[in-house]
């Protein structure tokens, strides 16, 4: 068997099993273009890796299968996981969704260019050799997949996305990384629990993901709507939105809470515009592009800037700017 043939495979199922996983997503939250995008930054690490790994050996000393088992798994599933640390950071990703497809395709990426490498190499038969490669590139797309949703799901807890959200999914990936490595020496047994495991796990992730995608869009619609109705029919100063607005007053400029009351409107206004784009998706309708929407997400960087730090903190409280609530803006901006 060709090295080319012993490369497609390996790689097509995995690719395959990719584009399911686009298909699988009903309200479009990946677009094709970042999974491209995933998987060369993907291939971009396992480049990395080798560079990495070989010097780090040398300069740890450890045997090649110690190193292997125990060091190279770490730097691995770091240099995979930066990308998605920058979506999470920037609010790009907002449902377990879409962390997970996203994390998939850059394994993806990454066990393309390995896979070349060990099939390159391999002295074992054609049979294990395809075997041990496929199961290694279902690894990768899991661990980063997995390293996706853990960040995620951690980032919703905590203000800042730190040591406290970053550290235990790399540790979970890298266990699972770890473990694989551990269990290569029955190849069958591990690509079989693989094959059983990965399709299970993932339609878990993905329905939990659309509850809490469906959840949020029926309360966070609701609760948009009625702010709105607030504040386009001057009754905002009697909610509790407009009576803590109203005790900023003292501790800001008057143009600064004016703005503050602006800021507000298009939070709201925005946010009913995102749910619906989300929902018209999930119906399979084409939406066009808005440049009303680009020009209201330029007019709230601009109320950020003129309210200043300390006021976006005082208005923390009333946009609850999160991981959702940010990568709706985001989502806006780039459909």
């Amino acid at each position: 068997m060709s090295l080319p043939v012993r490369i497609v495979t390996t790689v097509l199922p995995v690719v395959a099993f990719l584009i399911s996983l686009l298909l699988l997503d009903s309200f479009k939250l990946v677009r094709p273009a970042r999974l491209l995008v995933a998987g060369v930054i993907g291939a971009a690490a396992a480049f990395a890796s080798l560079f990495l790994n070989a010097n780090l050996q040398t300069v740890l000393g450890w045997g090649p299968e110690a190193f292997a088992r125990y060091a190279a798994p770490l730097v691995e599933e770091a240099l995979k996981a930066a990308f998605l640390v920058y979506l999470v950071r920037a609010r790009r990703v907002g449902f377990p969704v879409d962390a997970a497809i996203t994390g998939f395709a850059i394994g993806a990426g990454f066990a393309i260019v390995e896979t070349t490498f060990f099939l390159n190499a391999c002295l074992l038969s054609p049979l294990e050799c395809i075997l041990r490669s496929f199961g290694t590139a279902i690894m990768h797309g899991v661990a980063t997949a997995l390293f996706g949703v853990v960040a995620l799901t951690l980032s919703e807890r905590f203000v800042s996305i730190g040591a406290r959200v970053l550290l235990p999914a790399l540790g979970i990936a890298y266990l699972l990384h770890a473990l694989f490595n551990l269990l290569l020496a029955s190849p069958v047994l591990t690509v079989a629990g693989l094959v059983v495991v990965l399709p299970v796990a993932f339609i878990a992730v993905f329905r939990r993901s659309e509850r809490a995608l469906r959840s949020w869009l029926e309360i966070g619609f609701d609760a948009d709507a009625d702010l709105l109705d607030l504040i386009q029919t001057g009754r905002i100063s009697e909610s509790h939105f407009g009576q803590y607005l109203a005790s900023l007053e003292g501790k800001f400029a008057p143009r600064v809470v004016a703005d503050m009351h602006r800021l507000l409107c298009l939070h709201a206004e925005l946010s009913l515009r995102a749910k619906s784009v989300l929902l018209m998706k999930e119906a399979g309708l084409d939406v066009p592009l808005d440049r009303d929407d680009r020009v209201k997400l330029q007019e709230i960087e601009s109320l950020e800037k003129s309210i200043g730090r300390t006021g976006m903190l005082a208005m923390a409280p009333l946009l609850g700017w999160r991981t959702r609530d940010r990568w709706q803006h985001q989502m806006l901006g780039r459909k």
